[in-house]
């Protein structure tokens, strides 16, 4: 069983995958929608993830979507799973700190007014327009 990220396919098996021309593969490559592996040769070597970037970029496409905005939604998205991941790390990290601390959950509740679970939202102020 190989792993989501290993670069196995060659560019033409990819391409064929997802129902695209290998050129297509290529100029998503340089616009920055997709960066396959390299081999030492220089070969474009693509995983089981890239082939689902490359379907999720076909998607966005059929929608009507132009290459720049496809390219933010996945720059979106990455950040997206970023923070999603360094919240869930940081939750954990409280949790740890204050069972060494030795809060319970219901002292939580009384101190900050939210259970362990249900962190509250961080409400972000939206600049105020001045011409308004």
């Amino acid at each position: 069983m190989t792993d989501r990220d290993d670069a196995v396919y060659i560019i033409s098996v990819a391409a064929e995958i997802v129902g695209m021309h290998p050129q297509t593969l290529r100029t998503y490559e340089n616009k920055g929608l997709i960066e396959p592996f390299r081999t030492p040769g220089g070969t474009r070597r693509y995983s089981i993830v890239d082939v689902e970037r490359l379907l999720l970029i076909q998607e966005l496409s059929s929608a009507g979507v132009n290459l720049e905005g496809i390219k933010r939604i996945l720059a979106l998205q990455s950040e997206n799973t970023r923070l999603s991941g360094q919240v869930s790390r940081l939750r954990r990290l409280l949790e740890d700190s204050e069972r060494r601390r030795g809060f319970s959950s219901s002292a939580r509740v009384l101190r900050y007014g939210v259970s362990r679970r249900n962190l509250p939202d961080v409400r972000r102020t939206l600049p105020h327009n001045e011409n308004e």
